[in-house]
């Protein structure tokens, strides 16, 4: 799996951060975590069990990963609710 990051008009390591996190943290979870719907053929069920996974992922994010964020003092990026 791969994440690129253009870095033509990133200028600082702190812009950077910006850019990448919280998103490398998603990339990571999912190269690394095989969900049980990944193999499962009936379309209606796999994505009521994909949304269910996001929904721990982004529990999980707020409960502890954010917070080891800060305290490393890495610059993340939120996107305000409904907005992409």
């Amino acid at each position: 799996m791969e994440s690129c990051l253009w870095t033509e008009m990133i200028r600082t390591p702190e812009r950077a951060d910006y850019m990448l996190y919280p998103r490398l943290l998603a990339v990571a979870e999912r190269a690394w975590h095989a969900a049980d719907w990944e193999t499962t053929m009936n379309q209606e069920s796999s994505d009521r069990a994909g949304r269910s996974d996001w929904a721990q992922f982004a529990a999980a994010l707020g409960r502890r990963e954010l917070h080891r964020l800060d305290k490393l003092g890495i610059n993340y990026r939120l996107p305000r609710p409904g907005v992409l």
